[in-house]
C-alpha cells in the first residue's frame, strides 16, 4: 500500500545555524536515496516556501504569502509500506526527527464505476 507522508514545519523563528541547514538537506537527500534504492520510496521532495504559493479556493484565488497557520506543508514522501506501523518506522526516524510535524495518510483506492481505471499507471511512470 501507498502512504503519503506530508511534512510540516513551523512558521516560527529559525534557530538552525546555515551549517546545521546544509547538514540537515544533506542527510535527508541520502536518506531519501538509500529508501529509493530499498524500493520503499517512490517519490519526495521539500517544497519551496509558502510564500511562493497559490490557493485556490471556491470563492477565488489568493496568491501568497498567505500562511493562516502557525504550520505549513514543507515537503512530502510517498511510500511503499505493508501497514501503517511500517509506514510510521519508514518516515519517523531520520534527519528531520524533532524537528517537524508528519502526518501519514494512506493513499486511497478508487476506480472509475464504468471502467474500472485507476491510478496506479501514475506510479509506474518515471521521470
Amino acid at each position: 500500500m501507498k502512504y503519503l507522508c506530508i511534512v510540516y514545519a513551523g512558521a516560527g523563528p529559525d534557530t538552525l545555524t546555515k551549517a546545521e541547514h546544509i547538514a540537515i538537506k544533506d542527510a535527508c537527500i541520502e536518506e531519501d536515496h538509500a529508501l529509493f534504492a530499498s524500493g520503499k520510496l517512490i517519490a519526495a521532495s521539500p517544497l519551496q516556501g509558502p510564500e511562493t504559493a497559490v490557493v485556490i479556493r471556491p470563492s477565488g484565488r489568493t496568491d501568497g504569502p498567505y500562511a493562516e497557520t502557525k504550520e505549513f506543508v514543507a515537503g512530502f514522501m510517498l511510500i511503499e509500506a505493508g501497514s501503517i506501523e511500517e509506514a510510521v518506522a519508514i518516515a519517523a526516524p531520520g534527519p528531520l526527527e524533532g524537528l517537524v510535524t508528519l502526518e501519514i495518510r494512506p493513499l486511497a483506492d478508487e476506480r472509475h464505476s464504468r471502467t474500472g481505471l485507476d491510478r496506479s499507471a501514475f506510479f509506474a511512470r518515471r521521470s
